[in-house]
Order: structure tokens, then C-alpha cells, then sequence
């Protein structure tokens, strides 16, 4: 029995490990510190497309 819940258990690890992966916000840097997301969130603004890829807009941090 101890043997089927570490299987299970290393199993769940794996699966969440290979979710982990965020598709919404990608992690390249744009112009005026800021990151390529395809929605900015409310407290940003939009740069526009600096160096972002297709369907990616820089999004800014106000200060």
C-alpha cells in the first residue's frame, strides 16, 4: 500500500511541476521596464509593442 501512494504521490508532483508553465504572461522584457503580456493589469499602462511578440503589448509599471 505504502509503495502505491509514493507512486501516486510522485505522480501528482510531476503533473503540477509540468502546469507550472503560466501562457498568459510571457516573461520578455519590453522598453521602459516593463513585461510582454498580452492584458495589462490595472495598475499599468500600455507602452506598446517594444520588442514584444505578436499579439503582446508592453505593459509599464506607474509610479
Amino acid at each position: 500500500m505504502s509503495r502505491l501512494a509514493l507512486i501516486l504521490f510522485v505522480l501528482l508532483m510531476v503533473l503540477s511541476a509540468g502546469n507550472a508553465e503560466d501562457t498568459e504572461a510571457q516573461y520578455w522584457t519590453c522598453g521602459y521596464r516593463g513585461l510582454c503580456r498580452r492584458f495589462c493589469f490595472a495598475q499599468e499602462y500600455i507602452v506598446g509593442h517594444h520588442g514584444c511578440p505578436r499579439r503582446y503589448r508592453c505593459c509599464a509599471v506607474r509610479f
